[in-house]
């Protein structure tokens, strides 16, 4: 074969090549995702009617405009969340505190889609600082939503049995205990805290306690089933995309302001 000819043979080769491969990515290109997510107002909670609302839940709404993919969101209890990931019902889930047990079933992208501090809160009336989560002991009740991770510092303390923590099905119910004294405080993150003492109008009854300065940032993690079949990092970068939109900004001040 003259030179020429094999240059035009090795050149159309490595179209085909190229074309099957495009082929085969066009394929594993999603065009779905079906998302669990807690009931963890501002973030996801149900309105009236049953749909979900919330700040993660109106950006990745953003997201689909803008990419054309058809978002789903199930607003669920958590550990019901945990296992439709596991056994695939569900693609992905949000928002998701980072745990070395989770890691084991769950893929975390590098960048999380938001962060938030960790609090305690008390009754304003109660003259109780807390300035080490781990030297609090065991003499005060701790009540948490069942299931949530409160970053890696309480948890441990909790795993650990140098603090007492009582778990709940909701914030509401948590916060009914601490009202009628049968919790001294309730852990929960700055946002919810805020968003749901306004909804209660409680900002005068229970005051918030910062113990930890560190923000703890909480993920949109994927199935390692679904990580694998498709490429996560499209969405991620739609994400950030929206981030910096104007839109991105009104919600911010709308849930989390």
């Amino acid at each position: 074969m003259k030179p020429n000819n094999r240059l035009t043979a090795f050149f159309f080769n490595f179209v085909l090549i190229l074309s099957s491969f495009q082929l085969v990515a066009s394929d594993n290109k999603f065009e779905s995702i079906n998302i669990a997510a807690p009931s963890s107002a501002p973030f996801v909670f149900k309105d009236e009617k049953g749909n979900a609302q919330g700040f993660l839940v109106d950006l990745l709404a953003l997201v689909e405009q803008e990419s054309g993919i058809k978002i789903n969101i199930a607003v669920m209890p958590w550990p019901r969340g945990v296992h439709e990931v596991k056994v695939g019902h569900k693609d992905a889930l949000m928002p998701t505190i980072y745990t070395d047990d989770r890691a084991q079933y769950l893929i975390y992208p590098k960048m999380p889609l938001i962060e938030f501090n960790t609090v305690l809160l008390k009754r304003t009336q109660d003259k109780l600082v807390v300035d080490d989560i781990t030297q609090l002991g065991t003499e005060k009740v701790i009540v948490k939503i069942r299931g949530m991770s409160m970053g890696k510092v309480f948890d441990d303390a909790e795993k650990a049995k140098v603090i007492k923590v009582i778990e709940v099905r909701d914030f509401d119910h948590a916060i009914q205990m601490l009202a009628t004294s049968r919790a001294d405080l309730v852990a929960c993150v700055d946002y919810i805290a805020n968003f749901s003492l306004k909804r209660l109008n409680l900002l005068d009854k229970i005051t918030t306690l910062n113990y930890s300065n560190k923000k703890v940032p909480a993920y949109l993690t994927f199935s390692k089933a679904y990580a694998e079949k498709y490429d996560i990092n499209f969405l991620l970068a739609k994400i950030d995309n929206v981030k910096i939109s104007p839109e991105y900004q009104a919600l911010v001040v709308k849930y989390l302001k």
